[in-house]
């Protein structure tokens, strides 16, 4: 095993939520924040940046401005179109409401063309994923959002250009709050998976932080490319009836020699040391004929995952938070957690396949880890979020983060 920790960024700004892409045809990755005002900044702007870094985990040229403006910008997502060595990139962007915005950028992180709305209705959109579909040259995109006093889960898809090829459309309209819908590309069968933290269990009287109070469950539903909704309302972990136990930032990876997903999410049941991962394969008909498993369970707190299938391996590569000592059932408003950044193997079946593999455990607060994987080099760059000293999120949740610095880590196994 090989592994580097890089700083990617370190000023005085309070950059947050990174995400990070991989360009195959160079052996390179694309890694982006967003950035706001520090407490001694001079400047009032927000910002969108990057930094191209090599496979061998060093920066490549400057870090990039891909977007400066005074209105807020939030959680950048990216992912790199192979068929034409771009990357798109989507945020939000708080003018009348906090909407979807996106920008297409060149190998090299130059803008293509000037941003785009996504979404642009009178309502707040957050916890947004994208997928590429690479037979169409599309990217379906997924949010939640309040317009009808209950947060519910939308898609919409757009072409390489920014264009939208069907406008949004929702997902699910079972009762009650739809949040966080994650979006997998099938490319054998041209399909989408998506899955979500599901409120139904609580009716349609629950308020949206009221969310942040209640157990939750995970659903999911298969779509066709175009749109059209396969199978909906797929029970992948359906216990909050009986307050069971709390599921949440739920996730999903596509395994192309089984041609099946293994869905994950962060739980709280007490068969689970404390907090952990579980998981469950969905079949690509959105059938699933087993029960779910853990799929990281050790002492301690484990949580807020993201997976990958490696197909070197036949393995899946997942990498999240973690926190030596047990943390309430809530966690994740519990701001006293020493959060330090972890990943672990999992079989072909994503049955654990090695112990802990610590990334990074030194001072502070370590969070939102993404990652992507170069199935040339076989190389991975994490990146994460390292909190300022002192600082803490308020009770609205993860997607207004007080902010930090930008830390990475390169690992081959």
């Amino acid at each position: 095993m090989k592994k580097t920790v890089i700083e990617i960024s370190r000023n005085d700004l309070r950059k947050s939520l990174p995400d990070v892409a991989c360009n195959e045809a160079e052996g390179t990755f694309f890694a982006v924040w967003a950035a706001a005002p520090g407490m001694e900044s001079s400047s009032a702007d927000y910002f969108i940046s990057g930094q191209k870094i090599s496979s061998s985990g060093e920066a490549v040229g400057a870090p990039v401005e891909v977007l400066k403006t005074d209105d807020i910008l939030m959680l950048p997502r990216v992912l790199h179109n192979p068929n034409k060595n771009q990357y798109l990139v989507i945020y939000c962007r708080g003018e009348n409401n906090f909407n979807i915005r996106g920008i297409i950028l060149d190998a090299a992180g130059r803008a293509v063309g000037g941003q785009f709305k996504v979404t642009d209705v009178p309502a707040n959109q957050f916890h947004y994923t994208m997928a590429f579909n690479s037979r169409r040259n599309q990217f379906l995109i997924t949010y939640n959002d309040f317009r009808d006093d209950i947060s519910t889960a939308y898609g919409v898809i757009i072409d390489d250009t920014g264009a939208v090829v069907k406008e949004e459309f929702a997902i699910s309209n079972a009762p009650g709050h739809q949040v966080n819908p994650v979006v997998c590309y099938n490319p054998q069968n041209d399909t989408y998976l998506v899955n979500w933290e599901d409120f139904r269990a609580h009716g349609n009287s629950l308020e949206a932080l009221g969310t942040l109070e209640v157990m939750t469950d995970i659903y999911g539903a298969l779509l066709s490319a175009d749109g059209a909704i396969l199978v909906n309302d797929i029970p992948m972990c359906a216990d909050a009836g009986a307050a069971n136990a709390d599921q949440r930032f739920n996730g999903i990876a596509y395994n192309p020699k089984k041609n099946e997903f293994l869905a994950s999410w962060t739980d709280t049941r007490t068969s689970l040391h404390n907090v952990g991962i579980m998981g469950r394969i969905v079949k690509a008909d959105g059938s699933m004929p087993e029960a779910d498993f853990p799929l990281v369970n050790l002492p301690g707190a484990q949580m807020i995952g993201h997976i990958h299938y490696a197909p070197q391996q036949d393995a899946y590569f997942i990498a999240f938070e973690c926190d030596s000592n047990d943390v309430d059932k809530f966690y994740f408003k519990d701001i006293k957690a020493h959060l330090a950044i972890a990943a672990l193997w999992l079989d072909g079946s994503g049955r654990p396949a090695s112990g802990m593999i610590d990334m990074f455990s030194g001072s502070g607060n370590q969070r939102f880890v993404r990652f992507a994987h170069s199935a040339a080099s076989n190389t991975f760059l994490l990146v994460w979020q390292s909190d300022f000293p002192g600082v803490s999120d308020s009770v609205e949740g993860h997607i207004m983060s007080a902010g930090g610095n930008i830390m990475g880590a390169l690992y081959k196994k």
